[in-house]
């Protein structure tokens, strides 16, 4: 009975063991990565090994864009792997701040006003930095496996009448010329401040840990 046991959990050892050891490249380095753990439902934020931020998720799906009747999905992506990401929402963030004053440029280096600066005038108002628009809720990246990314703040709806009306809908723009050919993706659905705070992050190269279920 102990023998069958321990034969059952041989599996769950074998992923643990690949995901430390996957985890131990990743920490070599001075870089940000994810830990995505289904089991738990959580993201980790984490460097060298440290966890600096923790993400509950609502709920994780695997969602496939295919035909009503006759369509293969794909399989799962095998685990525990590293995923890494090839085109992020994050890569267009930038920060912009506008100077508070005008100044010749000074090759020195020196922040002390320089001859002939134009004074302000008086009352004029000093120019303010442009407002950045708030990062989106809900986003795609392309990941090098094949898969999107998707994180957003609610799972789709994956019944038969929901699949049952995107495969019309397909239908009927695939015969105007206009039908799309999403990847599969994996959904994370998290609150909406997480979603927000954790865009910046999913950016070309982004590595994301992927952890398998027991």
């Amino acid at each position: 009975m102990a023998a069958s046991a321990m034969a059952a959990d041989a599996p769950a050892r074998v992923a643990k063991v690949a995901a430390v050891e996957l985890e131990v490249l990743l920490a070599q380095r001075p870089e940000i990565y994810l830990v995505l753990n289904p089991a738990s439902r959580t993201l980790e934020v984490k460097v060298r090994g440290i966890a600096l931020d923790r993400v509950p998720l609502a709920g994780i799906e695997m969602i496939v864009h295919a035909p009503l009747f006759g369509g293969k999905a794909p399989s799962p992506p095998p685990l525990p792997a590293i995923w890494r990401v090839v085109n992020g929402p994050g890569d267009t963030d930038r920060e912009y701040i506008a100077p508070t004053e005008l100044r010749p440029y000074n090759p020195d280096g020196y922040d002390d006003p320089q001859p002939g600066t134009p004074p302000r005038r008086p009352g004029a108002s000093a120019p303010t930095a442009t407002p950045l628009p708030e990062p989106p809720a809900s986003y795609r990246a392309q990941l090098d496996n094949g898969f999107d990314l998707w994180v957003t703040t609610a799972l789709p709806p994956q019944g038969f009448l929901p699949r049952a009306s995107a495969a019309v809908r397909d239908g009927w723009q695939r015969l105007r010329g206009r039908g799309s050919h999403l990847p599969p993706a994996i959904t994370l659905a998290m609150a909406r401040e997480d979603a927000v705070r954790l865009h910046h992050l999913m950016r070309s190269n982004m590595a994301i840990l992927v952890l398998a279920e027991p």
